[in-house]
């Protein structure tokens, strides 16, 4: 066993470790229904974020445009929110990334939620959790690159809103083409949201009277 597969496998058994007790002690949570309805309001390319954030097969490897779409569901919150963009150990680690020629090559991007009372959570969307702020860096041992501020998010989503504004009704006819690919995507694989998922496409069906345009 080479030096880097030990590491790897050293970080993978501590990962697993952490977010085992994580989730037992309430450290690790799942998203919630209160974050799925909001997500489920907030819309790319037609498609629902509580789709997209919802099927591993749709976010895990997707980090900078799923982080900011999650981000999207706190711009109107006193919670404060920023975009966090850093090397983590799960990728500075990984075998096949080390000695990458992409100077990006480890770089995650992650949301970080301060709460009022001054809980750090962290959004990881490829892992389809929430984390504490102590138990996510123990895990990911983060090294920052850059910080996207709130005030910086709200005023890129106020600018994207100004030039192209998403319109269920203008996508309801598409939909039903892209759809069947992400439903196929979406059971794909095990899915932790399996069943949440399911409730969301049809949300959307009956939303957009999918049977009839179909």
């Amino acid at each position: 066993m080479t030096q880097t597969t030990s590491k790897w496998n050293s970080h993978l058994a501590k990962l697993t470790h952490l977010i085992s007790n994580g989730l037992e002690n309430g450290n690790i949570t799942y998203y919630d229904n209160k974050l799925i309805a909001k997500l489920r309001t907030i819309y790319d390319g037609g498609i629902p974020a509580s789709i997209l954030l919802l099927c591993n097969g749709m976010s895990n490897g997707y980090c900078y445009d799923r982080a900011l779409l999650m981000s999207r569901a706190f711009l109107d919150e006193e919670n404060d929110v920023q975009l966090v963009y850093a090397d983590i150990d799960s990728l500075k680690l990984k075998p096949k990334l080390i000695n990458s020629n992409n100077p990006r090559a480890y770089e995650h991007c992650f949301v970080e939620k301060i709460t009022p009372d001054k809980k750090h959570l962290i959004y990881d969307t490829s892992y389809g959790l929430i984390f504490s702020k102590k138990i996510y860096y123990s895990i990911e041992n983060p090294n920052i690159r850059k910080i996207v501020s709130k005030q910086q998010l709200i005023n890129f989503v106020n600018k994207q809103n100004e030039l192209y504004t998403e319109n269920i009704e203008e996508f309801k006819y598409s939909v039903p083409f892209i759809l069947p690919i992400i439903e196929t995507n979406c059971y794909k694989d095990k899915e932790i949201y399996s069943e949440q998922l399911k409730k969301e496409i049809q949300a959307l069906k009956k939303l957009i009277n999918y049977d009839a345009i179909c």
